[in-house]
């Protein structure tokens, strides 16, 4: 498999699990989607390696979690920046089914998932005050 084989079918998989939209590199906005659903616009990068601390961070919130029944993720940000513009990491798995079921393959396997969710009602924060 090619390497763009590789990126192809990771955003093809994406937008299946997502019920979203591929969309073809155009050579002209590669700021834009990868990936265009209802909800969201997404970037699909696929990289040989990570930093390893945050795998270790995320596999230990996510075991805390699973032992409680929920799902862990772990917040990001630097010193002084706004609360606001920090990253929530999540496992890939547990994304989607926040985001609803796979219908367009089969399920997550136990490697790629860990422990199995339901998907969660989250409340609405719209009219939610700032502080």
């Amino acid at each position: 498999m090619t390497a763009r084989a590789t990126w192809k079918g990771a955003e093809r998989r994406v937008a299946a699990d997502l019920h979203g939209q591929r969309i073809p590199v155009t050579g002209v906005d590669r700021d834009g989607a990868d990936v265009v659903t209802p909800c969201f616009h997404v970037q699909v990068k696929l990289r040989k390696s990570l930093p390893a601390w945050l795998w270790t961070w995320l596999d230990g919130i996510c075991g805390d979690a699973a032992a409680h029944g929920k799902i862990g993720i772990l917040v990001l940000k630097k010193p002084r920046q706004p609360d606001v513009e920090g990253l929530v990491v999540l496992r890939y798995g547990d994304f989607v089914d926040l985001c609803g079921t796979l219908t367009s393959r089969e399920p997550l396997d136990a490697e790629r998932r860990r422990p199995p969710h339901q998907p969660v009602r989250l409340p609405d924060r719209r009219n939610r005050a700032r502080p």
